[in-house]
């Protein structure tokens, strides 16, 4: 399976970590700006304070990234096949290939360029005149046998056929001359796939940012501290 470039810009992604950049930096300067101001001792609740306040915009910007950063659509290329085929008098040939609903087939047909409209007749290479390659017919079924293209007596042809529903879908190429025919066969089938580029470094940042909140709550003091009961006197 390959993949071709994404479709959308390439600004779409690079803009969004350029804004997460962004808020991380103002983020830090506002730290910073706080902790170094007159040159204070910070306590470990206020430190706590802060460890948890950053630690939470870490996992915000992870879960953004994740579940809101801007989606990008691949197109992937899921199967091909380049043969050439013969095919006997009176018969056809088939393929089947595995689509699903919303996928796209291509492909052509077209004569073998190696036959060429010539004879020979008493030890002289004869040009025959008006000659035409063999005709043939082409039929796409879907997965219930319904058939979603045809072309009927033609030298070559080129189709593009979007899937309905999931399934089987075959091509079936039939000869009705009574010589038999050659020809190359071209298929692929194109997918999309839409993913967001942003979301492993979210899940990445979303993990990180857990140990520090966890650092954070227990430096700031946030949990119910139990009361030191006295000795009576």
């Amino acid at each position: 399976m390959s993949t071709a470039s994404p479709e959308p810009s390439v600004y779409v992604s690079i803009i969004p970590i350029f804004a997460l950049g962004a808020l991380f930096l103002v983020g830090f300067i506002l730290i910073f700006a706080f902790l170094f101001r007159g040159g204070q001792n910070i306590s470990r609740k206020t430190g706590g304070a802060l460890a948890l306040t950053m630690a939470l915009i870490v996992l915000f910007s992870g879960l953004w990234c994740v579940f809101l950063s801007p989606p990008a659509t691949y197109t992937v290329y899921k199967d091909s096949l380049y043969r050439a085929i013969s095919i006997d008098g009176r018969s056809g040939w088939n393929y089947a290939i595995e689509m699903v609903k919303g996928d796209t087939l291509d492909g052509s047909i077209s004569p073998d360029s190696s036959v060429n409209p010539y004879m020979y007749t008493e030890g002289r290479c004869v040009f025959i005149v008006n000659y035409t390659f063999p005709r043939f017919c082409l039929f796409i079924y879907d997965p219930d046998g319904i058939s979603v293209w045809s072309q009927i007596n033609t030298t070559n042809t080129y189709f593009n056929v979007k899937a309905s529903k999931t399934g089987a879908y075959v091509v079936k190429v039939q000869n009705p001359n009574a010589e038999t025919i050659s020809c190359y066969i071209s298929l692929s089938v194109q997918g999309k796939v839409t993913v967001r580029p942003l979301e492993p470094l979210g899940q990445w940042l979303s993990l990180i940012s857990l140990p520090i909140i966890g650092l954070g709550v227990w430096a700031a003091e946030i949990y119910p501290r139990p009361k030191k009961e006295h000795a009576p006197d």
